[in-house]
């Protein structure tokens, strides 16, 4: 199962992990994980052409994480975008993966 960990504080987003595989079918034609490879893709292109506002990972096991170092509109609706097209995925394929929302308390 891909898992997807949202952490926000004061409403606004802080983070996102993605990790793990989908197991909806065969390496190479399984489609949940290529969606949300791809989406994920495309988030770090994005994020990477902002100007050191953003720290990117990316490894083999898969795991991919955005942590925003500056806040800004920019950042915050780019974070938006990317949870939204990853919810779609969720919506559809609730079985493959699981986006979990936490809220940061100071």
């Amino acid at each position: 199962m891909i898992k997807v960990s949202i952490l926000t504080k004061d409403n606004q987003f802080q983070s996102m992990e993605v990790s793990g595989h989908a197991g909806s079918g065969e390496p190479g034609f399984d489609l949940v994980c290529a969606g949300v490879s791809s989406i994920m893709t495309g988030a770090l292109n994005g994020f990477d052409t902002l100007d050191n506002t953003v720290d990117l990972t990316m490894t083999q096991e898969p795991l991919v994480k955005i942590e925003i170092l500056n806040q800004s509109d920019l950042n915050q609706k780019l974070f938006e975008f990317v949870l939204i097209q990853l919810k779609t995925i969720e919506f559809a394929h609730p079985e493959y993966i699981e986006i979990n929302e936490k809220e940061v308390i100071s």
